[in-house]
C-alpha cells in the first residue's frame, strides 16, 4: 500500500512575520497566555469573583509552582490537592455555541450538573467577568475556570533518561503517566516534572498516550525540538514498539495491516477501523515468541502511519488485542468478541466505556478483575465533588512499549531495554541456556555457552559449546541435535534461540559462524544473555548482521555476570601458569 504524502505548503508571502518565541526559546501559539502578568484576582473577575479568598497580587504562574507538591506512596505518585486556574483561548470547534455545552461535550471528567453548578456558582469567567449558562463563546474569547482539584496519582515508576545531549532528551517514560497537562493530570506529567522536580523546560518531540511506556525525546532548545519534529512529521523516523497481546500471534515473516482509522467519540479517546471515512493507516506485526501459559505473544509493531491508538485498533482488529488493554480488550465494553473485524454495536460501546471510571472500574482480558479507579460515596469538603479511589492495575500498565526511533538515513537510532513484561515468560530459557553453559568442560582458551531452541514454549533441542566433535559451537551444537533428531534440516516457524552469549560473526578455524547458521534457518528471534566482550572477539558484528535480515535481537538483562563467569570458567588457570 503507496503512503500518499500531503501537498507541499506555498512559499511564505514576503511579509511573512516569524513566530513569538518564550523565554526558553520555544515557538508561542498567537494566543500563549503569560501567567506571569496574570494575576488570579483579574482573572477571575476581580471584586465580581466568588472566590473570596483568592490572594489579589498572587499570579497564575505563582500559584500553579505551589501547587506542585509530589507525595511517592509506594507503587504511586500523589499531588497534593491545589487550586488552578485552567486558561484556554477558544477553540474553533466551540465558536457560537453555548458555553455549557461546549464543557458536557468535551469533558467527561465532571457530570453536566457539576458544570452548571461550576458556571451559575461564578467559577467560570469570560474575558475576566463572569459567565452564566446562556453564555456563547465568540473566538477569541478566552475563557478561565477555576477549581480546587484532587489530582489523580500516576506510577511512581521513574523517568529513565536513555540519552542526553546539548539537544534533547531521550526518556523512557512509565506506563500510566501522561506527556503533558491534559484533562484531570497537570504536575504528575512528564513535562511538569521536568520542571518541578528536575527545574528543567522541556518539550515533547513526539507524543506517547498516558498509558503507553517507553522512548520519548524531549526537545532543551527551539531548533533541535522543530528539527526533530519535522523529521517525525515527514516520517523520515522509523518507530518500532513492541505489544504483548492475546492469543497466540501467527509466526509468519510479516503481517501489514492498513485499515483506515477514525476517532468515534473525541470524549472518550474511542478510535476505530472506518472503511468509509477513516484516515489511511497501515502498522506492519511480526511475533517475537509466544507464550502458551499464558496465551499471549509478544510481537514488534512498526506503525507507517501515526493515528491516534494505530497499534491498538489495528491489534484489535484482526483479533489479537494487547492482552491488558483496558479499552480494547474490555470485554464488558466490546462483548466476548473484543471487537473482532469491526465486529461491535458502537452505541452500546460507547455507553459501555462511558461507565468506566464512574460506577464500573476498568477490566481487561488479561486483568479481567473491575478494580480500577471509580467513584466513590466520599466528597471532598471544599470542592464537594465526589472522591475517586486510587488506581488500578489496568490504569496504570498497558503492554505497548516504544522500543526504538531510527532514522531513516540511519544517521541517528535511540532505543530502551525490552519492558519486563515481554521478558518474564523468557527467563526460564535462558535459565535453561546458562544450565547448559554450565555443563562445559574448563578450558584455558575457548568460550564455554550454552543455547536452547524453542518453538511455542516447547523446547525442541538444547546444546553447550564442544558437545559435539570438534571445535563445535552452542548455537551449532543445538541445530545439529535438531536435525540429526527429525531427519531434516527445517525448523518449525516460529521458532526461536536462546544463547547465553552473542552469536560469533567469525570462526577463525574457518566454521560456518554461529549467525550465519542461524540465518541459515527460519529463526525470527534471537534472545541472549550477554553481547559479546571486544575482549573475546573484536567487533562482533552478529547484532547488525541478525538486524539487517530482519531477525529479532533481544538482550535479557540481569544474566551478564553469570554469563561471563561460565564463558571463562578455566581461564585463570591459564594466567596463574
Amino acid at each position: 500500500m503507496n503512503i500518499q504524502r500531503g501537498k507541499k505548503r506555498a512559499p511564505s508571502p514576503n511579509n511573512y512575520t516569524p513566530p513569538a518565541r518564550d523565554e526558553n526559546g520555544f515557538k508561542m501559539k498567537s494566543h500563549d497566555i503569560v501567567k506571569s502578568k496574570l494575576t488570579v484576582y483579574e482573572q477571575m473577575g476581580g471584586a465580581q469573583a466568588s472566590d473570596k479568598n483568592i490572594n489579589p497580587t498572587k499570579t497564575i504562574e505563582e500559584e500553579e509552582v505551589e501547587g506542585a507538591g509530589y507525595v511517592l506512596d509506594g507503587r504511586l505518585r500523589r499531588v497534593n490537592p491545589y487550586y488552578f486556574t485552567y486558561l484556554t483561548y477558544c477553540k474553533m470547534r466551540w465558536r457560537d455555541r453555548k458555553l455549557i455545552d461546549v464543557f458536557i461535550d468535551e469533558f467527561r471528567d465532571k457530570s453536566p450538573e457539576v458544570y452548571r453548578k461550576t458556571i451559575n456558582e461564578g467559577y467560570v469567567t469570560l474575558n475576566q467577568k463572569p459567565a452564566n449558562l446562556e453564555t456563547i463563546i465568540r473566538n477569541g474569547d478566552l475563557i478561565s475556570h477555576r477549581s480546587y482539584k484532587r489530582e489523580p496519582p500516576v506510577t511512581s515508576r521513574p523517568i529513565k533518561i536513555v540519552y542526553e545531549d546539548d539537544d534533547i532528551i531521550a526518556i523512557d517514560k512509565p506506563s500510566g503517566m501522561p506527556v503533558h497537562p491534559v484533562g484531570r493530570y497537570r504536575y504528575n506529567t512528564v513535562t511538569k516534572i521536568f520542571q518541578h522536580e528536575f527545574g528543567r523546560i522541556v518539550h515533547p518531540c513526539n507524543r506517547l498516550d498516558r498509558l503507553t511506556s517507553g522512548l520519548m525525546f524531549l526537545g532543551k532548545s527551539s531548533k533541535s525540538t522543530d528539527r526533530f519534529v519535522k523529521q517525525i512529521r515527514e516520517r523520515s523516523v522509523s518507530k518500532e514498539y513492541i505489544a504483548r497481546v492475546v492469543g497466540k500471534f501467527p509466526a509468519n515473516d510479516q503481517i501489514v495491516v492498513d485499515k483506515p482509522l477514525t476517532t468515534l467519540s473525541p470524549k472518550l479517546g474511542l478510535n476505530v477501523v472506518d472503511e468509509e471515512n477513516g484516515k489511511e493507516s497501515q502498522t506492519e506485526f511480526r511475533r517475537v515468541s509466544y507464550d502458551p501459559d499464558t496465551n499471549t505473544s509478544i510481537v514488534k509493531c512498526h506503525p507507517l502511519t501515526g493515528r491516534s491508538h494505530q497499534i491498538r485498533v489495528h491489534l484489535q482488529y484482526i483479533g489479537y488485542p494487547i492482552a491488558n488493554d483496558p479499552m480494547y480488550s474490555n470485554q464488558f465494553v466490546w462483548g466476548p468478541n473484543m471487537g473482532k473485524n469491526g465486529e461491535a454495536d458502537f452505541d452500546q460501546v460507547i455507553a459501555n466505556l462511558d461507565r468506566i471510571g464512574k460506577d464500573r472500574g476498568s477490566s481487561s482480558w488479561f486483568h479481567p478483575e473491575e478494580d480500577g479507579e471509580i467513584i466513590t460515596n466520599e466528597v471532598c469538603p471544599i470542592s464537594g465533588l465526589p472522591i475517586y479511589s486510587d488506581p488500578g492495575p489496568n490504569d496504570l500498565d498497558l503492554w505497548l512499549h516504544a522500543y526504538r526511533y531510527e532514522a531513516a538515513d540511519k544517521s541517528w537510532s535511540y532505543k530502551t531495554e525490552y519492558p519486563e513484561w515481554a521478558l518474564e515468560s523468557s527467563r526460564k530459557f535462558m535459565i535453561r541456556a546458562i544450565q547448559e553453559a554450565g555443563k562445559c568442560g574448563e578450558t584455558q582458551t575457548q568460550f564455554n555457552v550454552g543455547a536452547v531452541l524453542v518453538n511455542s514454549g516447547e523446547i525442541l533441542s538444547t546444546g553447550h559449546s564442544r558437545e559435539l566433535e570438534g571445535n563445535t559451537h552452542a548455537e551449532q551444537c543445538a541445530l545439529e541435535k535438531y536435525f540429526t533428531k527429525t531427519g531434516s534440516r527445517a525448523l518449525p516457524i516460529g521458532t526461536e534461540i536462546y544463547t547465553t552469549m552473542e552469536p560469533c560473526s567469525l570462526r577463525l578455524s574457518g566454521n560456518l559462524p554461529c549467525v550465519d547458521r542461524i540465518l541459515e534457518t527460519n529463526i525470527k528471534t534471537c534472545f541472549v544473555g550477554v553481547v559479546e566482550p571486544d575482549t573475546f572477539v573484536k567487533n562482533n558484528t552478529s547484532v547488525n548482521k541478525l538486524r539487517e535480515n530482519n531477525v529479532e535481537y533481544v538482550h535479557i538483562p540481569g544474566y551478564e555476570e553469570e554469563c561471563l563467569e561460565i564463558a571463562k570458567r578455566g581461564h585463570e588457570k591459564k594466567i596463574t601458569e
